[in-house]
This record gives structure tokens, sequence and C-alpha cells, in this order.
């Protein structure tokens, strides 16, 4: 099947419910397809349809895969900081690539898409890979990984700006340190970044094209696509660059976009004797009740449903209250809910958070996080004096598209705003310039319509610091140096990346489990079985910290889960971006399901409560809190031979058979599936039994587990001793596939020959060092099968580790050190940049050794020869290091070492 230009409208239809696109999103596409790159900015007012990039992209790649001659980025990155538009985003992208793969056997345009896609996909035995990667990278929440391991295939990734921005400077917060290099690579290359909202993000804007000039310079430039970076706005500035966007004459042609834009939405400013809101006392309660009483009056006036928008959580819970005592149905929205809380008010369950809309909530009551991108279409608002961007873009949610008729009510002060830099989460300034602007469009019909404000713009906010910083060559050198302890922080990333040095404002996760265990080592283990998932955590700014720390119980306590760390309690040690904290289900912090320091309420552990748990979703806790889990529990003691190996078939025979009494049934039904899986596919779940000593003749069954391993096919670290499939793995075989999956994936992105000939050597040798005696007492190899191992085939990551410290193995000893000695005579024979990129892509393999290895040569291995002190001792790696970061680039090193060891994941995750 053939895919052109022309399909662009009813592949657009397909995932837009029929709708045609309009006029600027054309010229989008054109514009992209004829030149390759993306425009410099995006004008387009709210309402326009800018989440309508991720269906150009995805277009323009699949046109591209199908033999459109101009290359386009593979990789799209929507960055904009609200949580509830990278949510909103992340779920189109995820609806786009459901079609996409729900049409492999259709006839149609997705059909056609589908196959183009395909041809991009890797060449792997692992069909449920999607044609659309859609990692979500946003604060708080586990990242996704498995993106990583496809840098042939199109992915679009919607992230906050720390969250993308930590990862293109190397230091990606939540990462693992080895996983940084790769992330930064394939951010760097064959990416565009649109970040939207672009005035708030001027810092992250000038960083970001600096890495992309800095990409550019290097000795020998990638010949692939460097990182693009586009703005969005609805004012473009003439010196910025190349535009494209909404123009005065596409709203004579489209109509559905002239309503969205003209339709007007007149404002009303409703003076508060005292503003903001004071914590308590009397003048609070008269601004909650005035607040609530416009939402009435509104609600009578204009129907369902109406937003009430408010600066703090703690005002909106207040109101939400007060809303509720006066018999309304309310909805509460901010970005400190969990993404399970926010599930439910979307399709197929409710619309409130979608165009459609649910005519059964009378208010949705939300911070800023719902200012940006949702598709809301609110039929009036009331909303604090917020800066004028803020409040454009909240009155975006309102009447969306231009339907109706609507009012928009701004709560201000009666008198001059109090003294002080700031008042709640915004800048003085910033507020009396949007009361003034404000006060001038009271009188203007049209209100804040969304066309009117592209010719009096809002104000824009007051730039908090003076001087945006240059990322300079020595700087990016030293970021670097990932496997190193570096003296600076990761918190000094905000020199880079954010708009406002004075304002703390990264995030930790919180996590809530019932029942956590207070020993504190079987708290560790239970938490080691079951990691938090992305739907369970409530995105938390690290200045509550303290106040979490003081006001939660000693027994059970709370758990510090840090990337690359083993579980830990949590002690005093100060937060850092990505990190999460598991406290038990009786911690009193929430309001109306919404985390507040001064909360009192409690919430429900969610971490089974899926209905339909998708891959890496499904977890059973079976711990005999009922009847029904004791039968079971005793059920599977007497079914157990070995309890240190149970029998994942029988306990699915077990599960189905008390699925009546068992709890949630979806997770039963789903653990049982799982567990029940033929021996020549991946494993998918694995049962973990925990056991409580009597004496030597009894034990009790405390605990069944089902772990969802799935979702163990990401984790690098696993992989490189652990296979999905239930067998061995040799040396030799591991080796040629890689070899051949390297050189594959360097030939399908277009390098030269003589960088796929070094990517093919680089893969053969990766694993040399793993022929190391101790290595191979460390994955169980038994000296009778005569070839070494590159995997052993044990899954239990605790048995790994005591593998590892039976061993002999000097702690932090890394095999692919050894590999580097072991490959370097035949590597000698190459040119010295083809040997130094080779032995460099060896060494760095599994992001290690950048820029040195922990151990000498003798450390490394008895009895160390010339190669290996040259290298290790006398500083040879160290210079191979820096010449290779001089020839090629820092991120272009950072690329090339991201491109084998996806291919290495690949094999790897395939069971070879």
């Amino acid at each position: 099947m053939s895919l052109d230009r022309t399909d662009f409208g009813a592949f657009f239809g397909e995932v837009h419910d029929g709708h045609t696109p309009f006029r600027w999103q054309e010229r989008l596409l054109d514009h992209l397809l004829h030149t390759g790159r993306w425009p410099d900015q995006l004008v387009a007012p709210t309402g326009a349809g800018k989440t309508s990039v991720i269906d150009v992209h995805v277009f323009a790649v699949a046109l591209m895969a199908s033999g459109h001659p101009v290359r386009v980025p593979r990789r799209l990155a929507l960055v904009v900081d609200r949580r509830a538009l990278v949510d909103d985003q992340h779920e189109h992208a995820k609806s786009v690539a459901e079609r996409l793969t729900d049409a492999r056997d259709g006839d149609g345009v997705l059909t056609r898409m589908a196959e183009a896609l395909s041809l991009l996909r890797r060449q792997s035995r692992r069909p449920v890979d999607p044609l659309l990667w859609t990692p979500l990278l946003r604060g708080g929440a586990p990242p996704s990984r498995e993106w990583l391991d496809d840098p042939v295939g199109c992915a679009v990734l919607c992230a906050t700006p720390d969250m993308w921005g930590s990862r293109l400077l190397l230091s990606g917060y939540g990462s693992r340190a080895q996983a940084r290099p790769r992330e930064a690579g394939l951010l760097a290359y064959d990416t565009v970044a649109v970040v939207d909202e672009a005035h708030l993000s001027r810092q992250l804007v000038t960083t970001a094209r600096r890495v992309a000039e800095l990409a550019a310079v290097a000795e020998e430039p990638l010949d692939v696509p460097v990182l693009q970076v586009v703005e969005t706005t609805a004012t473009p500035t003439a010196d910025a660059g190349v535009a494209v966007g909404v123009e005065p004459d596409d709203l004579e042609v489209d109509e559905p976009l002239r309503q969205r834009l003209t339709t007007p939405k007149p404002v009303t400013l409703l003076p508060l004797a005292s503003w903001p809101l004071p914590p308590g006392g009397p003048a609070r309660k008269a601004g909650v009740t005035a607040l609530a009483d416009e939402a009435v009056r509104l609600r009578e006036a204009y129907g369902p449903t109406v937003g009430c928008f408010v600066n703090t959580v703690a005002v909106a819970a207040d109101v939400a209250a007060e809303l509720r005592a006066r018999g309304m149905k309310i909805e509460l929205v901010c970005g400190r809910v969990r993404p399970h809380d926010v599930i439910r008010l979307k399709p197929p369950r409710s619309g409130l958070l979608s165009i459609a809309g649910d005519a059964t909530v009378d208010v949705l009551v939300a911070t800023q996080s719902l200012e940006v991108g949702v598709d809301l279409d609110l039929a009036a608002m009331v909303t604090e004096l917020a800066p004028g961007g803020a409040i454009a873009q909240r009155a975006g949610r309102v009447n969306r598209l231009g339907r109706r008729t609507t009012a928009i009510s701004v709560v201000v002060p009666a008198a001059d705003l109090p003294a002080g830099d700031r008042l709640g989460p915004y800048r003085r300034e910033d507020l009396a310039a949007a009361h003034a602007w404000l006060a001038e469009r009271q009188s203007d019909p049209h209100g804040l319509a969304p066309w009117a404000l592209c010719e009096d713009r809002p104000p824009v906010p007051t730039p908090s610091r003076e001087l945006f910083q240059r990322l300079e060559l020595a700087e990016a050198w030293h970021l670097a140096r990932t496997s190193d302890d570096l003296a600076a922080p990761q918190e000094d990333l905000d020199l880079w990346l954010s708009d406002d040095l004075d304002e703390e404002d990264h995030e930790f996760g919180l996590v809530v489990r019932h029942a956590l265990p207070e020993d504190p080592g079987d708290a560790v283990r239970l938490i080691e079985a079951l990691p938090p998932r992305g739907y369970e955590v409530f995105p938390v700014s690290i200045r509550h910290a303290a106040t979490i720390r003081a006001r939660l119980k000693p027994d059970p306590g709370a758990l510090l889960l840090r990337p690359g760390e083993s579980p830990c309690p949590l002690g005093d040690e100060r937060l850092r971006p990505g990190d999460q904290v598991v406290v038990d289900d009786t911690a009193e912090l929430f309001r109306a399901k919404v985390f507040t320091p001064d909360g009192n309420e409690r919430v429900d552990d969610v971490l089974d409560a899926l209905d339909r748990p998708g891959p890496g979703e499904v977890v059973l806790r079976i711990e005999g809190e009922t009847a029904g889990h004791r039968r079971l529990l005793g059920a599977v003691a007497a079914a157990t031979d070995n309890a240190d190996d149970p029998d994942p078939v029988a306990i699915a025979r077990l599960l189905r058979e008390h699925q009546e009494e068992l709890t949630p049934r979806p997770m039963v039904l789903a653990a049982a599936d799982l567990l029940d899986r033929p021996e020549n596919e991946p494993a998918g779940a694995e049962a973990r039994l925990v056991w409580r000593d009597q004496d030597d003749d009894e034990r009790d069954l405390l605990r069944l587990i089902v772990v969802d391993l799935r979702q163990a096919f990401a984790d690098a670290e696993l992989r490189q001793t652990w296979t999905p499939y239930r067998r061995r793995v040799t040396l030799r075989r591991h080796a040629e596939a890689v070899a051949e999956r390297a050189k594959l994936v360097a030939t399908r992105l277009g390098l030269g020959a003589e960088l796929v000939e070094t990517f093919r050597l680089a893969g053969l040798h990766h694993d040399d060092g793993k022929v190391d005696e101790r290595f191979q007492r460390s994955l169980h190899a038994d000296p009778a099968l005569g070839e070494p191992l590159a995997k052993s085939g044990v899954r239990d990551a605790r048995m790994i580790r005591r593998l590892r410290t039976a061993s002999g193995l000097p702690t932090r000893w890394r095999h692919e050190q050894l590999s580097v000695v072991r490959a370097w005579p035949e590597l000698s024979t190459l040119d010295q940049n083809c040997r130094d990129l080779a032995a460099r892509l060896i060494g760095t393999s599994h992001g290690h050794g950048r820029h040195g290895f922990p151990h000498t040569g003798e450390q490394l291995v008895d009895g160390a020869d010339d190669v290996t002190t040259a290298l290790f001792d006398e500083g040879l790696w160290d210079e191979l290091i820096e010449r290779t970061h001089a020839r090629w680039g820092v991120w272009g090193c950072a690329y090339l070492e991201a491109l084998l060891r996806a291919a290495d994941g690949q094999v790897s995750a395939e069971g070879s």
C-alpha cells in the first residue's frame, strides 16, 4: 500500500472524530515536508489546535518511512510546564498509537500508515512493540524507558520542562546515572522539541538551542538531524526565526476556527475587600463564599459545567467544600492529584476533562494545572486574579468551540494590592499589570476571545532573572562525566533550565500503600517486589518534604526510593527531583484526595485498583486480611513443594478456583493469565511467597505476590544477566546477535560505512569481559557446558545479588572495563579514530566508564598486562574519552552510545 501527502486529511479525520485539519495545520505539514525542519515559532492562539503537532509529526515520519525524500526528526518532544496538559497530550498520543496498532489488518489510511511505520520498527521477535512510542516524563512518576531501545522508530514524548531539560543535559531527574547518556543522545539528535508557553520557559529554550549548536560544531558531525526547537506563541516576534501558524485569511475559510477564536468572551471584574484570601478568619470565609456565590450564579445563568479557577490548593479545597455543602456536584482537579484519580474524569467513565464535557457536574474547581491545553468546553468561569497570560489560558477553557454565549468573572482586590514581592504563587507586579489590563478588556465586548488577545496581548511576566545563562563547551564536558559523583548537585541545573531561580519547584513522588510493614527490612523487600506505578504517584514539591517528615508517625515510617539505589527508610537526607517516598495509608496528609501540607485526611492505596491493567501494571497482593485470602494462602502453601521456586501454573490454577473469594477480581484474573504462560513465551509474571519461620518443621505463608515481569524488559541493569525467556544464553550467541543488530541499526539510520563497521565490532566485543571466571560464577554458570554465558536465566533479584556477592568480584567491578582490554588487540588494527570510538562504545556499553572506572589495572584482573596498565593506570582511557568528545561531540558520543545500547537492549529483550 502507498501513502502520500493527500492522505493527511483522512488520517486527521480518523484521529479527530471526522474533523478536517485547519489550513494552518496543513501549512505546518507542508513546511516540514519541504524543508525537513520544523519552524522556529508556532503561532497559534488558545483553541487553535496546537496538539495537532502530534498528528503532523506522526504523519510526516510515516511518509518518510514510505519513501518521501525529505528526512524529518523521528522523535517529537512536547514540553510544557503543566502536568494536566502533559497528561492530556500523552493521552492523545496513546490514542493515535492504539488506533495505528488496531488498524494493522485493515485497508484504510491508518492501515497504510501502520504499514509505513512498521518499516521503521526494529527487527525483533516481539510483535507487542508499538508502532508509535509514547513515553511520559513527568515529575514524581516513574519515567518511561522502553523508547530508549528503539532509536529508529517513531516516538512522541510528553514531558515537563525540568524532566526533559535535565535529560538533555545528561542529568535526568529520576533516571539512573547509567541511563543518562542514552537519554541525552536520543534527545539531542533526530528529535524536535515543541515548547508550549515558551515565554514561561525562556531559559530552557535558550539552553536547548545552545545544545543544538554544540552538537553541530563537532570535528566530525553526525549525518543525523540535530535537535530542533520550536516555540509556541500567540504573538510572534520578528526576530525569532521562521514562523508558521494561524493567519487572518484562515478565519475566512475555516469557519470552526473563526468560531473558536472570535466568539466574544465578556469579562467582568468582581472586587473583593480582602484579596488574596488570608489563611483564615472571617475574611477567608467571605472570600470563599464570594467565589462560591459567583460560581452558583454562573451555573444558573449558563448551565453546566462552570469552571472555578483559584491560585492555591487550599483555596480550591475550601471552595469545593462550600459548593458541596450547597448541594452541587463538584469535581476538584489540581496538580497534586494522582493520575488514577483523574482517570475517572475522562472517557469512557466521564467526559468532564474532554471537549464533550459532563453535564452532571455543576462546577469544576481547579488550580493552574488546567490552565493550558486541556480540551475543556466550560459554560462560564469565575477565577481569581492571576498574571495576564494565566488568565488568557484559563479563558481558553471557556466556550472552547464558540457555540454559545458565555461570561467570565475575575475576582480582584477592591483596593491596592497588598505589599510584598509575591502574593501566593505569583509576583505582585505581574498581578498589578494583569489587573490594569483586565480593566481595559472589561470595556471591550469581545473580552477575552483568543483573536482579540492577539491585538491586545496579555502583559508579559516580569523576568525573574536578568540574564539567561549560555551553556559553554567546558560545562558540557563536565556534565558528560555521568559516571562520576560531581561536586555540583542536580539542583544546580536550574541555572540552565529555570526562569525563576528563587522558586524551588522541583518535585518528588508521594505514594500511599496499605499496611506498610513496620519492620523496615520487610517494608524494603515488599517495595522492591512491588515498586510504585505511575498512576499511584502524587507529585509533591520538594519544599514540602520537611512538613511530611514532621507529620508522619514513626511506626510504620516511610521509605525513600531513589533511582539506582536500594529502598531505605526515609531519613533527614535532602530529597532530589525524581525521588519517591512511600507512606502508609494511615498518613493524614490530604484534603479531598489532594495532597496539602495541612491536610488531615487519608487516601486509599490504588496499586491494584485498575480495571484493565496494561503491561507492567498487573500486581496482586494476597496477605491474609480476609477469610478468602487466608484460604487461598493455605491452598498455595499445601501445593508448594519448593518454597523458593513456586510453580506459577499451579498458583494460576488456585487463583482461578478461588476467584469468587478474592479481591480485586480484575487483578486476580489478570495475574492468573500472566502466570499461566507457555514455556516458549517470555515470562509474563512471577509468583513470590513470603513465609514466617516457626520452627524447623513448620512455616506459615504470610504473603503471595504476583509481579508483572513485562516491565522488567526495560530494566537495563537486570537485562545484563537476565532474559525474559526461561533459558541461559551463551556469550558467543549474544555477542553475534548484538553485532548484527548494531550494524542494522546504524545502517537504517544512514550512518556511513566506516561507522557501521565500527558499531559491528563494538557489538561483537561489548561483553568480552564476561568470560572472567568470577563473573561466570555470578551467573551460576555450569563449567561442564564448555561455553561462557552472557545471561544466566536467574530472574530473582535477590538470588542475583547473592550470586554476585559470593563470586569474589570486587565491589563495583564492571565487565565492560575488561571487555576493552580483551578487544584491544583486534581494535589496534583500525585507524586511531575508529579504534577510539569502538573502544569507547565497548567500555560505555552499559553506561559506565564516563570518564573513568573505579578500578586500576591490578584490581580489574590479576597480573595486569601493558595494555591494561596503559588504559587504566596511565591515563589512556581518559585521553580516549576526551579525544572522542572532541571528534564527535559530547552529545554525538552520547547518541552513538545510545545506538549500541539500544541494539543490546533489543537482543536481550528477545531472549538472545
